[in-house]
């Protein structure tokens, strides 16, 4: 019945073109839940009027605090709820403020929030810390922040596949193989052509990974089937995550659909900073000038997200991690940034290490013989102490000892170790670099860099 209708609408709709744009491919695309959602929560700001927002915690399943109010869309990274609340039981909602505001770091001592707007549409608001706000002289007028909206979307407008669909809004520029042409005609004379970045599919984890751009760049779409390797609810955090890496940008979808196949899906307004242009943390610029960066982008992408999948878990890779920190420290000081390339090139170090690998350098009866040593040495207990404790330090190899290992199987290049080694000991005990860009410190930052990505790449390798 559904598709009848659509059909209907799309013939009353269609505009006849000439004989010459016979040859066009007639537009036939799978319907996408978000395209429903998207006008509702798209623009800023908004306001979603709300007939009655409840304030529950987790040990009640009564609300303390009900009411009308409004959830306000405010920015790209800021969403806010206002209730003017009443409170059937007045002592004990009071203490339940009370409580949360003396356990800030416990989510579960703060309040949850569930809206009904006016044209009945259910939002959960997750957990959030609430205070008062001056605009009611009576009741309980509260405020506080979410992190994001979510609603299970049923009805005709839901994809009936079991699939996820990510909208990023703005766009990031990314390497396409297909190409969007908008042909513009004045009659039958062409006046106009456009071409932009039109689609790429990658086809890994038993399914296959469409990331499609809208006209004019205005949104990227990123959209995959499920399979067993790519599932519920996993997907719709793991498919950006490779882009975090590889741009050096803190990438996050704008809207969430999870279909769940059955008529359902679950539909999510997000945080999402609107930074889009690639940094030189990225691990792979996607628009350098040689040739084939094109395809090894796509690779790398594949081979990062098999990693992540592997790895099986919900929330970011370890290495995802470390490169949102690299992100971060971008906007600090140059100190700043030489600590958290020096702290990164650790971690990545010590990812890579296996138990063989951290085997000591030394032999079980040397380090023995070394204490027994120690122990009976007794002209100064307090330096006799402090060298049996820096013995233990040696009992296992270092990671220095392994990076160089690491050169000399030529996975990492041996000078950017011996940086490393200086810079580390360095800036981690209080020394300040300087803060202006010179030839020697952007170098140093430089090499940094290039060992953070040998490193990554190797720990990609491992899988």
């Amino acid at each position: 019945m559904f598709e009848r209708l659509r059909n209907w609408i799309a013939d009353k709709l269609r505009v006849e073109m000439p004989a010459t744009a016979a040859h066009d491919d007639e537009i036939n695309r799978e319907l996408r839940t978000l395209d429903h959602w998207r006008g509702k929560l798209s623009g800023l700001p908004r306001t979603i009027e709300c007939s009655v927002i409840e304030l529950l915690s987790g040990d009640s399943h009564e609300p303390y605090f009900t009411g009308p109010g409004r959830i306000e869309i405010r920015s790209e990274t800021e969403i806010r709820f206002f209730v003017y609340g009443t409170a059937e039981n007045g002592p004990a909602a009071f203490r339940k403020l009370i409580k949360a505001r003396e356990h800030p770091y416990d989510p579960l001592e703060q309040f949850q929030v569930h809206a009904t707007d006016y044209q009945g549409v259910e939002w959960a608001g997750g957990w959030s810390a609430v205070d008062y706000f001056d605009d009611a002289k009576e009741g309980w007028p509260l405020t506080g922040e979410l992190q994001g909206l979510t609603t299970l979307a049923t009805g005709p407008w839901v994809s009936k596949r079991s699939s996820v669909e990510l909208l990023l809004i703005p766009s990031i520029d990314l390497p396409t193989t297909k190409t969007l042409v908008t042909i513009s005609r004045i009659g039958d004379r062409k006046v106009r052509s456009i071409w932009e970045a039109g689609e790429h599919s990658v086809s890994l984890l038993g399914t296959t990974i469409h990331f499609t751009y809208e006209q004019g760049g205005e949104a990227l779409w990123i959209t995959a089937e499920t399979s067993p390797q790519l599932k519920h609810p996993f997907a719709e955090n793991w498919l950006t995550e490779p882009l975090r890496i590889l741009l050096g940008i803190t990438v996050y979808p704008r809207m969430v659909a999870r279909n769940l196949g059955d008529g359902t899906a679950h539909v999510w307004l997000r945080s999402a900073p609107t930074t889009r242009e690639p940094s030189a943390i990225g691990l792979l610029q996607p628009f350098a000038l040689e040739g084939g960066r094109r395809e090894a982008f796509w690779k790398l992408y594949a081979d990062i997200l098999t990693m992540i999948a592997k790895a099986g878990s919900f929330e970011a890779h370890p290495l995802t991690h470390l490169y949102v920190e690299l992100a971060h420290a971008q906007h600090g000081s140059r100190w700043v940034i030489t600590l958290t390339l020096a702290s990164t090139v650790e971690a990545l170090a010590g990812t890579l290490m296996t138990a063989e690998d951290r085997k000591p350098e030394f032999s079980d009866a040397l380090l023995r013989s070394m204490k027994t040593h120690l122990r009976a040495w007794k002209d100064d207990i307090g330096l006799r102490d402090r060298l049996l404790n820096n013995l233990g330090l040696v009992s296992k190899r270092s990671i220095l000892a392994f990076m160089r290992g690491l050169a000399a199987r030529g996975v990492v290049n041996p000078d950017h170790v011996q940086t490393w080694s200086k810079v580390r000991n360095s800036v981690m005990h209080g020394e300040m670099v300087e803060p202006w860009s010179s030839e020697e410190g952007d170098a140093r930052m430089k090499e940094l860099l290039q060992l953070v990505h040998a490193l990554s790449r190797a720990r990609i390798a491992k899988g």
